[in-house]
């Protein structure tokens, strides 16, 4: 196994990672799929030659993750890869004010990742190797309506990448935030507001994969003047980008 490289992919039963693991097969990786729907995940397996290594667990639970890497560390000696990419999005509204939606998205999006990150990190350390991508999203960079639950915690995890990668730097692990503008998945807010750009989960991973390689630190994908306008409004004074947010979505 020592030849192959290897990939561990979480929220891989559908969206970008589901795509993802398609690519990695293609180029002719080894894959290890974690995602809470086990049956998907053994779905995606089969369609790629049965030759990756299905972690079923919950990105949320602790304990789910330490055993589903316990597998991983069984089977391959090296990790080269960890996508950490398991999320959720639901919209909010004032109107219907829920604290238990923020705290879903959080214990998803954001200690997803940390519960994830607690196994990868020692063991990318002990190889002196690897390298480590978190998805975020254009939606942390501003605040967008109905994605009050989702925005902060794609902000948490840029500041968390920003911070880790002081350390990590200093093991030879390349830590990369991946950031897909709308794409088209389960997760999409479908019917909140215009959804410009939109591409194809497909496409998506595609320019991820392709990204890789890339020495940025912060991946735009696409790449192109649209994300650069999300991105620019950040430094906009607060005024002036509430108003345009405000005509471009039409709240």
């Amino acid at each position: 196994m020592k030849n192959k490289k290897i990939v561990w992919i979480t929220g891989a039963s559908s969206g970008i990672g589901k795509e993802l693991s398609y690519k990695f097969a293609q180029e002719g990786w080894k894959i290890a799929l974690t995602a809470r729907r086990k049956d998907k995940l053994e779905k995606i397996n089969k369609q790629t030659g049965n030759q990756n290594l299905v972690c079923h667990a919950d990105v949320t639970l602790k304990s789910d993750i330490k055993k589903a890497f316990k597998i991983l560390e069984k089977k391959y000696e090296n990790i080269d890869l960890a996508i950490l990419n398991a999320g959720v999005y639901s919209s909010v509204s004032i109107s219907d004010f829920d604290s238990n939606v923020f705290q879903k998205h959080m214990e998803i999006n954001y200690m997803g990742v940390i519960n994830s990150l607690e196994q990868i990190i020692p063991k990318m350390i002990s190889q002196k190797s690897g390298q480590i991508a978190i998805i975020t999203s254009p939606t942390g960079w501003r605040g967008l309506p109905k994605a009050a639950a989702y925005g902060p915690t794609k902000s948490a995890l840029k500041n968390l990448a920003e911070s880790l990668r002081f350390e990590l730097d200093a093991y030879g692990i390349k830590i990369q935030l991946f950031c897909p503008g709308f794409v088209s998945t389960e997760a999409t807010p479908v019917g909140e507001h215009s959804l410009p750009g939109i591409i194809t989960a497909e496409r998506a991973a595609s320019l991820i994969y392709n990204s890789l390689s890339s020495k940025k630190f912060e991946v735009f994908v696409p790449n192109n003047i649209l994300i650069w306008s999300l991105y620019l409004l950040k430094f906009l004074p607060d005024s002036l980008a509430h108003r345009l947010i405000k005509w471009k979505t039409g709240y």
